[in-house]
């Protein structure tokens, strides 16, 4: 038929039978095909008889439907349902596209796994049936239910999409089976036969994944989430966010079990910049859908605890960033309810500390028993590694979870207060370490409990008043000095106060009688290992030790808060 002829094409004399679930495009090949006119000739007379036939495969407008529903004796329902419109809201989302608007489709593809060139296929469909699945055109379609295969996406022949055609709907080639994708030359098509093609048979885990989610297609019913009953869009969207968030800790973790997770990391470790796994899914279809898969066994876990225990794994494997757990994976996926209940709840055991804290029997007879900042030496030995914040802020934050377990003492406040600190300094600084913590509550804890183990029955508090004491008097000062040290300048008595105040009574320098920390850490790179025996020889006969039955400290510290927050740690 001429193109001439083509517009006085209104009605199709043979009608073949549109089947569920055959896409639009495959059924106008049919019908060109059994009315033995080319398909060219079939999308030029729909073209000229309707307003757009962009985006028809995504959402036809009325008055395509009318037409097409005229030239094929199909109902616009059953139209509809051939194309992915019927499934609008449940396992796509088309809100904003307007065919009439090509940029309208930016909209669709900024959300991500939008629909692209191309299809993907089930060749022992193709081969029963010629007819291709309208389903197959969801990137989140993966395997076909009907074979237990996983679809292809790519052919072997020219490497391209299957049916990726630009300028047209419909293939030259009509409905046969073979690619029929353009080679270059005018007239030149793919010929591989589909229909021969091998497949691979899918996991288990991956049919039944499918089944959840698509086997009521195009009517979709939403699995529940954690036990509880959702809807299919937000179904839809806490498997694209779950799964992204898995995608991107594959790509930086080679340490998962998963061998899914094992071939993205080594796909894209090499890569300059890391995949954008929210716009667009692995290219190799099984990699595809053993993530979506293992996203979707995670979300539809019997209740929230089971899903924490599926999730923290792969938790686990988050780097440790400043930001910590909450802050990369906001990084690195859009958040829905169902994966932000997920990560808040993997994340709430580190944030329990203080229940535990506040549970177990005090960890040193008395306050004064604790140094406001434990020794460096303890902190290397237990603690390292537990948290993300700096050296310092930990120290300070084991000392006051070291008072937190003293009755009486349930606010980190409080903790603070009882080892002679500010209370605005307790809480800021608890605020910090357990942001940045990175083990499980119990872990800390049993660090905790260890590096008290170790400490030195000083009593602090008295050792802490020793060394203001001794800011009014610089006579041991000047022998010292003149003994181990020469040259040195009656000056840096200060100086050497706040090296004893922090290396010797380990308190905390907010609260030290000569606050000059850049000073003082000049001093402290100056002193060799000799002068820093000698110096805390000669002061170590000063030291008290703590009498059992001394009542726990709790008086207010000597400098102000104001002054305390200028030095805060971290």
């Amino acid at each position: 038929m001429s193109p001439d002829h083509s517009r006085s094409l209104t009605v199709l004399p043979t009608r073949p039978t549109l089947h569920a679930g055959q896409a639009l495009d495959c059924y106008l090949e049919h019908a060109a095909d059994a009315n033995h006119i080319p398909p060219a000739t079939v999308m030029r007379a729909v073209t000229d008889a309707t307003d757009t036939t962009r985006y028809l495969l995504l959402r036809p407008t009325p008055r395509t439907l009318e037409v097409l529903s005229g030239l094929t004796g199909q109902s616009t329902a059953s139209l509809t349902a051939a194309t992915l419109a019927a499934v609008d809201g449940t396992l796509i989302d088309l809100s904003g596209l307007d065919p009439h608007h090509q940029a309208s489709y930016r909209t669709v593809a900024a959300r991500g796994w939008a629909p692209g060139q191309g299809t993907q296929a089930c060749p022992r469909c193709l081969a029963e049936t010629g007819t291709w699945d309208i389903s197959w055109r969801l990137t989140t379609s993966t395997v076909c239910l009907r074979h237990g295969s996983y679809l292809l996406s790519t052919c072997p022949g020219c490497q391209r999409p299957f049916r990726a055609t630009r300028s047209t709907l419909l293939r030259p080639i009509g409905a046969k089976t073979r690619c029929g994708n353009a080679l270059g030359r005018r007239g030149h098509y793919c010929p591989t036969d589909l229909a021969a093609l091998p497949v691979e048979a899918a996991d288990p885990g991956c049919v039944d994944r499918q089944t959840r989610t698509q086997a009521q297609f195009p009517a979709m019913r939403a699995p529940r989430v954690f036990g509880e009953d959702t809807t299919a869009r937000q179904f839809l969207e806490d498997v694209h966010g779950l799964t992204t968030l898995l995608l991107h800790i594959a790509t930086i973790s080679p340490g998962l079990p998963s061998g899914w997770a094992a071939q993205v990391h080594d796909a894209t470790h090499a890569r300059h910049r890391a995949p954008r796994w929210g716009l667009r899914l692995p290219a190799d279809i099984p990699t595809r859908s053993r993530a979506l898969t293992t996203a979707t066994d995670i979300l539809t876990s019997s209740d929230l605890e089971e899903a924490v225990t599926r999730f923290t794994p792969w938790a686990e494997e988050i780097p440790h960033t400043p930001d910590g757990l909450l802050g990369w994976a906001a990084d690195h996926t859009r958040h829905t309810a169902g994966t932000t209940r997920l990560i808040m709840a993997t994340h709430a055991p580190r944030r329990r500390l203080s229940r535990l804290l506040d549970t177990t029997p005090p960890l040193r007879v008395s306050t004064r028993q604790i140094p406001q900042v434990l020794p460096r030496t303890l902190y290397e030995a237990h603690l390292v590694g537990l948290f993300t914040s700096r050296a310092k802020t930990i120290r300070l934050f084991a000392s006051l979870s070291m008072a937190r377990t003293h009755p009486g003492i349930t606010t980190w406040a409080d903790a603070a207060r009882a080892l002679e600190l500010p209370a605005d300094l307790g809480s800021r600084c608890a605020a910090a370490a357990v942001a940045s913590q990175t083990a499980a509550p119990s872990t800390v804890l049993a660090a905790i409990t260890a590096a008290a183990g170790r400490l030195e029955g000083h009593d602090y508090r008295a050792l802490e008043d020793q060394v203001r004491a001794l800011t009014a008097s610089t006579s041991w000062f000047t022998s010292w000095a003149r003994r181990d040290r020469p040259g040195t300048r009656a000056a840096s008595h200060p100086l050497a106060m706040q090296w004893l105040w922090t290396r010797v009574a380990h308190a905390h320098p907010a609260v030290a009688p000569h606050a000059d920390p850049a000073r003082a850490r000049r001093f402290a790179a100056t002193l060799t290992p000799e002068q820093q025996t000698s110096l805390r020889h000669a002061f170590e006969p000063r030291i008290p030790s703590h009498r059992p039955g001394d009542p726990v400290s709790t008086s207010s510290p000597a400098m102000s808060a104001d002054a305390a927050n200028k030095n805060l740690l971290d």
